[in-house]
């Protein structure tokens, strides 16, 4: 399956969250999330090309479909989500979403990951479309469809900056990043007869 294809079959007739968890197929593929207009403010994406009142916001691969999308984008963490991040980035200032640092990233506080995740069933929908090899196709599908979310691929997208820029801010947002203590080497005392 080429490219246009995949991209004909992700702009079909989206799922609601919870429908499309239920539903996905545990194969590869890739997959599109679509939201009404203004749920993330100063981001605008496609129109839907047959359905009034969605825009395409992200676009992605798996796998595993139904894993892909429900555990790790639906219910997190955000750490492993690309979506999440760029989610959590854009809605800071609205939904007052605060994070901390996890060993080595920023993410929402818990209750603020379960409170994102409702955001998502609430807002978000989903097509999806089955392909043996998904980076094979990846790059050319997000040139085709233009989602404002991905920054992999995407650089000349208008929204680029803004979409960096705020990823960058919730990366700050949580503070300096914590010094690790009590990971130092195991100090060892020299064998006797030994250089040490």
């Amino acid at each position: 399956m080429d490219a246009l294809t995949v991209a004909e079959k992700l702009c079909g007739p989206p799922t609601d969250a919870d429908g499309a968890h239920a539903t996905l197929p545990r194969e590869s593929g890739l997959y599109a999330w679509w939201a009404p207009p203004g749920s993330l403010s100063d981001v605008s994406g496609p129109a839907h090309p047959s359905l009034d009142g969605l825009e395409l916001l992200y676009v992605g691969l798996a796998q595993d479909l139904r894993t892909r999308v429900g555990r790790n984008h639906l219910r997190g963490p955000t750490g492993s989500s690309t979506l999440r991040r760029a989610l959590v980035a854009l809605l800071m200032s609205s939904e007052g979403y605060r994070t901390r640092w996890t060993t080595d990233r920023v993410v929402p506080v818990d209750a603020d990951e379960e409170r994102l995740s409702d955001w998502m069933r609430a807002h978000l929908r989903l097509t999806w479309a089955v392909h043996p090899d998904p980076p094979a196709v990846e790059a050319s599908v997000i040139a085709e469809l233009t989602p404002p979310l991905n920054q992999r691929d995407n650089t000349a997208h208008p929204l680029y900056g803004t979409i960096r820029a705020a990823r960058a801010a919730y990366r700050a947002s949580a503070g300096p990043r914590p010094q690790r203590t009590g990971w130092s080497s195991p100090r060892h005392d020299p064998v006797p007869g030994s250089r040490g």
